[in-house]
Formats: structure tokens, C-alpha cells, sequence
């Protein structure tokens, strides 16, 4: 049986890392404005560029964007959505998500990663490995969160914040949009303003 057809947009990094886990349920492909088409990245061939979406859509029905840049994220998957792309979320089998939390679309989960009970992740998010997210939390869409970092309980996080790894995000925080939280930082509700 043959697997349905995915784009992978964003061939860097972490396009690579997400190649891996994708493959495993699809058929894939990269996008990439930098990387010339032909280019075979992990096996995946690098099938056009952004500006190529419309195109491409009558192969690929399905799309998930794999680039960090939040706001780029977020400006490509308004173009998808436009076209008629589906953003089916992308979950590493060693993740935990709660039957009783909520998960956008598009999103990206990978290893070891924790959704707990009553807990809500936005559209286009990407959680890195060993990320934690309590009970009762709020993850904005296009958020970046980076490995290790934890949002602990009844957190708001707003949409397309960056946090970086082995962050902690205390109980009851308001994270406006758009942060940038830096590597190793604990943050108190007096934190952020």
C-alpha cells in the first residue's frame, strides 16, 4: 500500500531531524527557497521552492513546515492554507499527549515529549525532544519550544514565542507574543512583563 504524499517545507536542520520521523507515515518531499531543486537531502528530493506551492499542490495534498523562524512559519502556513493544504501533526511514538489535551494542526512532537491532562497546543508548533507541557497550560500557535524546556502548570504562552532549551516557564506565567526566552532561564511570574 502506498503512502500519501507529504511536503516537507524547510530542508535545514531541523527539516532533516523531522525528515526521519515523517518518512515513517509518508511519502515526503522538501521545499526549500535556498536549496536547488534536484538536491537529494536524507533521501527526500528537494522538489521546488515556496512560490512553487500552488503547483505543487495538485500532487501533495499534505504539508507540514519545518523551519524555526516562528513568523515565517506562520506567514507560509497562511499561504498553504489558502491553497487548500492539509497539515496533518507529526508525533514521535515515544511522545505522550493526553487523550484529554488539545493539539493543533501542522504540529511537530518529537521524542519524549509530554502534553499533559487539560493542557492546549496551538496550530504550527514544534516541541523538540524531552519538552514538557503540564496540565491546565495554553501553548500559542507558531511557538518554538526548544529540548528539555518544561511550561508548567496553568502557564500561558502566547503565540510564535521562541523558548530555548532547559527553560522553565513556572506556574501561572503570562508569556506574551512574540518572546524570545533565552536557554537556561527560569521564568517567575515578576519575569515577564
Amino acid at each position: 500500500m502506498s503512502k500519501e504524499r507529504l511536503l516537507l517545507v524547510g530542508a535545514g536542520g531541523f527539516g532533516r531531524v523531522v525528515s526521519e520521523l515523517a518518512r515513517q507515515s509518508f511519502d515526503c518531499a522538501f521545499v526549500d527557497d535556498g536549496v536547488e531543486v534536484g538536491t537529494i537531502i536524507c533521501d527526500i528530493p528537494v522538489i521546488g521552492q515556496t512560490a512553487d506551492l500552488h503547483n505543487l499542490f495538485a500532487e501533495y495534498k499534505n504539508l507540514v513546515i519545518v523551519i524555526g523562524n516562528n513568523s515565517v512559519r506562520e506567514r507560509i502556513y497562511n499561504v498553504a492554507k489558502r491553497i487548500g493544504y492539509n497539515f496533518p501533526n507529526l508525533i514521535s511514538s515515544s511522545a505522550y499527549i493526553s487523550s484529554y489535551a488539545k493539539l493543533g494542526w501542522g504540529c511537530v512532537i518529537l521524542n519524549n515529549a509530554v502534553i499533559q491532562n487539560g493542557s492546549c497546543v496551538g496550530n504550527g508548533v514544534l516541541l523538540n525532544p524531552g519538552v514538557e507541557v503540564h496540565h491546565d497550560c495554553s501553548i500559542g500557535d507558531y511557538d518554538l519550544i526548544y529540548t528539555n524546556s518544561v511550561v508548567r502548570t496553568n502557564a500561558n504562552v502566547g503565540k510564535c514565542v521562541r523558548i530555548g532549551s532547559n527553560v522553565t516557564i513556572c506556574n501561572n506565567v503570562v508569556v506574551p507574543d512574540g518572546a524570545d526566552v533565552p536557554d537556561c532561564t527560569a521564568v517567575h511570574p515578576e519575569v515577564i512583563e
